[in-house]
């Protein structure tokens, strides 16, 4: 039996996802001011220091806004939101995705897995893609449905890197979380096996050269996500 490290949440992380969740449920509404740090320090019963690292890294995330002389303002994080922000909404929805986010996540991981299929098939180098092998069998041996979801993301990165597009790893790795997440559901429902024959039928079409199939197999695993974002999405 495995036990987690226990790790303390300090009082910024607290102070931090307080305010995330009063502005994710709408108790705080966009435009609206916060009141002053020395008024918060008060009511939440910490110190201005905390709360004034707390803003800054909510103003990060794209929550707030830090209006020199003016005050603190709720943002539309939409705007000015990054991937961080997502993990925040996640933990908000008890680690689960909105069905909107689920869409949005897989239309983009479809743009650059098929562009990143591409440019490995032009480059056209076998002895790159047989460093595959090892992580397609260790998705076959993996125990349960979160061991699998971390191996396949590694055999995306893997090709990210091989197509030589240097953004495009980086990108990838954005994702990590949410991907891992998306991909634990779908083996816990279809199954280790099936992921893993996934999985070996794009690098066979890939070893043979076939960019049509491999870019058909990915559009069609994606679709068929999209069309139950019910089960992927909160």
């Amino acid at each position: 039996m495995g036990f987690n490290k226990i790790v303390a949440v300090s009082m910024t992380e607290l102070f931090v996802q307080q305010i995330e969740n009063m502005i994710l449920s709408g108790e705080l509404a966009i435009g609206e001011q916060l009141p002053p740090a020395r008024e918060l320090s008060v009511k939440m019963g910490v110190s201005r220091t905390v709360i004034s690292a707390g803003l800054v890294e909510l103003e990060k995330l794209g929550f707030v806004e830090i209006r020199t002389r003016q005050g603190v303002f709720v943002c539309d994080y939409r705007r000015k939101g990054s991937l961080e922000t997502l993990i925040a909404i996640m933990r908000y929805n008890g680690g689960a995705m909105r069905k909107n986010e689920v869409k949005s996540l897989l239309e983009t991981r479809d743009a650059m897995e098929c562009l990143c299929l591409r440019l490995v098939c032009e480059k056209n180098d076998v002895t790159e893609l047989e460093k595959l092998s090892p992580i397609l069998d260790s998705i076959r041996d993996a125990r349960n449905a979160d061991e699998a979801a971390e191996r396949v993301f590694s055999f995306h990165h893997e090709l990210a890197i091989m197509s030589g597009n240097v953004l495009l790893p980086l990108l990838y790795y954005s994702f990590k979380t949410q991907g891992e997440y998306l991909w634990s559901l779908y083996c816990k429902r279809s199954g280790v096996k099936k992921l893993y024959e996934i999985k070996l039928a794009l690098f066979s079409a890939l070893m043979n050269k076939d960019i049509d199939s491999a870019i058909e197999q990915t559009h069609r695993i994606m679709d068929v996500a999209k069309n139950d974002l019910g089960f992927y999405g909160a």
